[in-house]
């Protein structure tokens, strides 16, 4: 195992963000669709799959499921064929592939980027992060004397932009749940943010400080993909970016809410390349001085819930 010291700001091997998401898809035609509802930026598309760009210039890519050059898949069908971590320098991506290869092929495409497997066997891949810093529109509310909104109406017909993908999650068997989780967290220097013992690991990963990058939930007794998110600029964003697509017909898998752990605002939805995607805001950032929360029980799912969308 690779050893690292906390700390210091700069670590052997840090991975810091979700740099690409590869999904095989059976209808690519409704994919494609979704991605543009769902406000990316489609950069190509064809029969044969397409490629969509958040402005922070991170990637979807859509392919068809039966399309023998993706990377196989716990589950079958549509789903998330392979997460692509982003790494800060090439040394870090060197160390990454020689501390995999011990116990695992590690291919390299011949473009900088490193795949193989994780314990559970879903595809993970490593290359150089390339992000691009993006113009966002922070937020404004009045408050009392506080007028940052002076002669600034909100727009009722804007039309929300995830600017980044912030975080996947997974479900992973019970058995072999803890092996699955020590994996990122001693092999690849994800953090443990909060743990429910009876739900999963949420983790973060060196160089995001996201309340969780990653998360592995062992509800279940088999192995799937459980949802990719998209950060949006705040609460309005998510309910006028969820009427967008709950009008373009797409089946919501929630109402919208807010988290207790991560304390995110969130709407989901049912996404035809598998899985769900969310819309999320106001995640809850930590540091190193964090101390992870272990609860025996899962403390909830939301702290409040709107009951008609």
């Amino acid at each position: 195992m690779i050893q690292q010291t906390k700390n210091q700001g700069i670590f052997s091997m840090t991975i810091e963000r979700i740099e690409s998401l590869l999904y095989g898809a059976e209808d690519v035609a409704a994919s494609t669709r979704f991605f543009e509802d769902w406000g990316l930026e489609k950069v190509e598309s064809g029969a044969a799959g397409a490629i969509f760009r958040t402005p922070e210039n991170q990637t979807v890519h859509i392919r068809a499921a039966d399309d023998p050059a993706l990377p196989a898949s716990p589950e079958g069908g549509s789903t998330l064929r392979e997460t692509v971590w982003g790494v800060a320098d090439s040394d870090g991506l060197d160390a990454i592939g020689a501390e995999l290869a011990r116990d695992r092929e590690v291919a390299s495409d011949g473009g900088g980027t490193l795949h193989t497997t994780d314990e559970t066997g879903f595809g993970i891949a490593f290359r150089l992060a390339d992000r691009t810093a993006s113009d966002i529109d922070l937020p404004q509310y009045n408050v009392g004397d506080s007028t940052p909104r002076m002669n600034l109406p909100i727009d009722p017909d804007m039309r929300p932009r995830p600017f980044r993908i912030g975080h996947a999650v997974f479900t992973i068997p019970k058995q072999g749940a803890a092996e699955a989780c020590a994996f990122y967290r001693e092999r690849l220097d994800f953090r443990l943010s909060d743990r429910a013992k009876d739900t999963g690991d949420f983790m973060r990963c060196a160089g995001a400080a996201d309340h969780h990058s990653l998360f592995l939930a062992h509800r279940m007794v088999k192995a799937g993909f459980g949802h990719a998110a998209f950060e949006l600029g705040g609460f309005d964003e998510i309910m006028l970016g969820g009427k967008h697509m709950a009008r373009q017909g797409w089946h919501t898998r929630t109402r919208p809410s807010r988290h207790i752990m991560g304390s995110n605002l969130f709407w989901y939805f049912q996404c035809p390349c598998g899985g769900a995607v969310e819309y999320f805001a106001d995640m809850d950032r930590l540091d190193d001085d964090w101390e992870p929360r272990i609860f025996e029980k899962n403390p909830g799912y939301a702290m409040w819930m709107l009951e008609d969308a």
